[in-house]
């Protein structure tokens, strides 16, 4: 998989029973199913800083290829990010790439 995260101030999607605030986020599909990762920035940036795995929270998705159902959406405006920041999305995009993270459903 490839990896494309975003940086977000507020995410929910139909399936989510939370808001997330200040959290990475990424939706990842096939042609039946999809789902999206969320990880806080707080919660990434300390896991890096501990050099432990990194494990992201699993909210499945309602819709199937091409399609999404993001209910709240408000982007951390990029040209903001500072360069910790983007720091922090070259690691997730390489966790992704590499296949070495974790998942817990959301509940």
């Amino acid at each position: 998989m490839v990896g494309n995260f975003r940086l977000a101030n507020r995410f929910a999607t139909v399936r989510s029973k939370y808001v997330y605030t200040d959290v990475f986020f990424d939706r990842f599909n096939s042609i039946f199913k999809g789902f999206y990762l969320v990880i806080g920035q707080q919660q990434l940036a300390e896991t890096v800083r501990n050099n432990a795995p990194i494990t992201f929270t699993k909210i499945h998705s309602t819709e199937s290829f091409g399609s999404q159902d993001i209910t709240q959406l408000e982007f951390f405006d990029p040209n903001f990010l500072s360069p910790d920041q983007k720091k922090l999305i070259y690691i997730l995009n390489s966790v992704i790439s590499t296949g070495t993270y974790g998942t817990i459903d959301e509940y």
